[in-house]
């Protein structure tokens, strides 16, 4: 064989080589486009970000976030006098609606739905903003949204939701937490805890959305404040100072 012909049958595989390796690169990014996709609609776009982006491994980190949790008011009511197709529709409209606020417009994270309602993180992917002030600002924009999702129920005959809203921030331990077998992306702490109850005192003070004296001086003058009475709260000392945050009509 020449020593042409060598190097031209030599180029040949050079490049069929290089070709064998270009589309199997180009499968991997679309097996991992893929995977961050369909991942990203089971934990949200910016968990599956953090988890993918290392390995997920048994482990947190303590970070400085702002937790929220959003709670829809007298769901078991409305799911006895209504069909089961007419409670799924409104409960979706209203995660679509919310979720849109939380992590498309104020950099959040809806970490985990709670039957009739979810928590959200702030400034678990983020530690530059002001996760204070994007979690108070959400919850503002979530009661408006939750507005104009009630008119267009009324529209229907359909009953109005109700919701409350209640936001604490704080240390808090984020990260993948769990068992080789199934982890969950999620934070855990006593500022978890603490972001619950304060959900849970909106239906007892009338007011939809409350904050903690932490997030009140986090967000500084960006909202104003209605002070309310210290309030008990399981699962800390003394009483909890709340706040009404006051909303635009």
């Amino acid at each position: 064989m020449s020593n042409s012909v060598r190097q031209l049958l030599d180029g040949q595989m050079s490049l069929a080589g290089c070709s064998a390796n270009s589309i199997t690169m180009v499968h991997e990014l679309k097996d991992k486009e893929k995977l961050r996709q369909t991942f990203g609609l089971h934990v949200g776009r910016r968990a599956s970000e953090q988890i993918l982006a290392r390995d997920p491994g048994l482990n947190g980190v303590q970070k400085e976030i702002t937790v929220m949790f959003v709670d829809m008011r007298s769901w078991t009511a409305r799911t006895s006098v209504s069909v089961p197709s007419d409670v799924v529709e409104v409960m979706n409209d209203f995660f679509r609606v919310t979720v849109r606020v939380v992590e498309e417009e104020h950099r959040g994270m809806v970490n985990k739905y709670l039957g009739d309602g979810f928590m959200a993180i702030f400034g678990a992917g983020d530690s530059g903003s002001n996760h204070a002030d994007d979690a108070v600002a959400a919850g503002r924009e979530i009661l408006a949204a939750v507005k104009k999702l009630n008119e267009d129920l009324a529209a229907k005959g359909r009953a109005p939701i109700q919701i409350g809203i209640g936001i604490h921030c704080g240390p808090a331990i984020v990260g993948s937490i769990g068992s080789p077998q199934r982890l969950e992306f999620t934070a855990i702490g006593n500022t978890v805890n603490i972001a619950s109850r304060v959900e849970g005192l909106t239906k007892a003070r009338g007011k939809p959305l409350l904050v903690t004296a932490a997030v009140r001086d986090r967000s500084g003058d960006s909202f104003s404040f209605e002070e309310l009475p210290p309030q008990e709260v399981r699962g800390i000392d003394g009483r909890l100072s709340i706040f009404a945050v006051r909303c635009e009509t």
